[in-house]
């Protein structure tokens, strides 16, 4: 008779054949069908619809040849928008101009994003402790590989073609359209060889995501500094984000690119593969440091907050600053971009929304527009921190927390504090950004004491969006997602609310809507009083559903 635990090692022994290593891939794919159906297909809609929203709003900008010729003027001028971007290749029309907008950085999002789907499926069930469950059972050794790598081309196949698609529907010629799509999925099929190899090495899902995203990060710096840089070309073909732009679909449209993403993927599986045979199941090539032998003095439970999510906050705060310090750096050319076109000009300024002096010009409005932006940013950073809670709930990390003289509604409130401190520093590191880059090249704007205090203004508006996930988090860690919903909402209805065409009444609906960033104006008193109101009294909501559920 045969166990499962003879089953198990048979798949498990080094001769064993391929099929039996394989074994039980397909019930895998069948549990990543079901746990990704909410998850992977938004990620995959993103970019398409970005490029459509992008061609539309291009299609007014920049009517005539000579419009389109003063913005490749421009930007080929500009090495901050070849880094950011790339270079404009085909300015024949604005859906061609699309591509460019939305390119290079369209290929990091695609890139992370199927990077984390690898994580979820690969490296997320073995820290978690559910991959010992799955190889119980008859699952080749090989399977969880084979199933998040087949997971995550299918992904970024989804991606490339739902975006050629969404080029061809804007006026991109076929052929292009076609070799739009070989570029996404090649930097998709890239990102999942670096995902394969990182997950070997960490151990932990939290790691091992910011770890792929920081090579991704490193590669499109790279790129960007072969684009931008005069007789630096070269080190695009050090970066699988550079082979992916080289597929060039609006220029020499070639194939070996694409066939090099192709071949990082396949090494990247054979070393995860390889590298995954000789490791312990839930181990990696580098094990977490141990804690400190004695506790620090004093506990609490904010201290030990601070201490457990502040390394998982720390990107979102320089990630706002290197952001702003680039878009800084354009100020003193954003006249020469936009100049040409006196509607790209007004739409900055609708999108902007501030009504003061400093809003007036085209600086001004840029900056108004940033910040904006990043008050979104600092509303995810906000909801991110309950997002760490939901996860300590399901590792059972709480109960041992728990067990101790804190109780839940303190550990919501440190949380919540945590997340308010976070939001504050990510708008702060913002508007510093924004300074420092204007100084560094002399550009002209508001001062800083008026850009700091407009991003300010931005946080009774961004507290009270973070208020609604930790509000939902008090009913069940289901109800999370309530709080990225709001978030999304709040930027198509907030900053971008204009650009869409929302109604006025539809618009209201969102918090920053009526805190808008203006540098330079007086901020709201009565909005914003009435919105850190709201959030205080989503916050007690939650605290009151908590005492009446189990935690698990």
């Amino acid at each position: 008779m045969t166990t499962i635990s003879d089953r198990r090692d048979t798949t498990d022994q080094p001769g064993g054949g391929p099929q039996s290593r394989l074994a039980g891939t397909t019930y895998l794919l069948r549990l990543a069908l079901r746990t990704e159906r909410f998850t992977t297909p938004v990620g995959v809609l993103v970019v398409p619809a970005l490029y459509l929203s992008t061609a539309a709003s291009l299609a007014p900008l920049y009517p005539d040849a000579t419009s389109r010729a003063a913005l490749a003027d421009g930007s080929a001028a500009n090495p901050v928008f070849r880094i950011l971007l790339g270079p404009l290749r085909d300015t024949s029309g604005t859906a061609q101009i699309a591509v460019w907008r939305v390119g290079a950085f369209a290929l990091l999002v695609v890139a992370i994003m199927i990077a984390a789907t690898v994580t979820r499926h690969l490296r997320g069930p073995e820290a978690t402790g559910r991959m010992e469950l799955v190889r119980a059972g008859a699952i080749g050794a090989a399977a969880p590989l084979a199933a998040a790598a087949i997971t995550a081309t299918a992904a970024a196949v989804a991606t490339g073609v739902l975006t050629g698609a969404a080029a061809a529907l804007a006026g991109v010629p076929a052929p292009a359209a076609t070799f739009l799509a070989l570029q996404f999925v090649g930097a998709g099929l890239a990102a999942t060889g670096v995902a394969a190899v990182v997950d070997q090495v960490v151990t932990t899902s939290r790691t091992a995501i910011a770890t792929s995203a920081v090579v991704l990060l490193a590669a499109y710096l790279v790129r960007g500094i072969g684009d931008a840089v005069s007789g630096l070309a070269w080190m695009t073909w050090l970066s699988p984000l550079g082979w992916a732009e080289r597929v060039d679909p609006l220029g020499d449209r070639a194939v070996s690119p694409f066939l090099a993403c192709v071949a990082l993927c396949a090494v990247g599986l054979g070393v995860a593969a390889a590298v995954g045979r000789r490791r312990d199941l839930g181990a990696g090539l580098v094990q977490p440091r141990p804690g400190p032998p004695v506790a620090r003095w004093p506990i609490s439970i904010l201290g030990v907050t601070v201490r457990t999510m502040g390394g998982s906050l720390v990107p979102w705060m320089s990630g706002a600053f290197a952001y702003c310090l680039l878009v800084g750096l354009l100020t003193d050319s954003i006249d020469d971009l936009l100049g040409a076109s006196e509607a790209a000009g007004d739409v900055l300024r609708d999108i902007g929304g501030g009504s003061g002096a400093a809003s007036s010009d085209l600086v001004g409005a840029l900056i108004d527009t940033v910040l904006g932006i990043m008050a979104i940013a600092a509303s995810a950073a906000a909801v991110s921190v309950v997002g760490r809670l939901r996860e300590d709930d399901r590792t059972g990390r709480v109960e041992v927390l728990l067990a101790t003289a804190v109780s839940p509604g303190s550990r919501l409130l440190a949380a919540a504090a945590t997340a308010t401190v976070t939001a504050t520093l990510v708008l702060l590191l913002a508007g510093v950004g924004l300074v420092a880059g204007a100084a560094a090249v002399g550009g002209t704007g508001p001062g800083v004491v008026d850009v700091l205090l407009g991003a300010v203004s931005q946080l009774p508006a961004t507290l009270s969006v973070a208020a609604i996930a930790f509000a939902a988090y008090g009913f069940g860690t289901r109800w999370i997602a309530l709080g990225w919903a709001a978030v999304v909402l709040d930027l198509l209805l907030g900053p971008l609310g204009t650009l869409i065409g929302a109604p006025q009444w539809l618009r209201d609906v969102a918090p920053h809507s009526h805190v808008p960033a203006d540098t330079g104006a007086s901020v709201p008193a009565a909005a914003s009083s009435i919105l850190v109101v709201v959030a205080a009294a989503l916050l007690a909501t939650g605290l009151w559903a908590l005492r009446r559920r189990d935690l698990t």
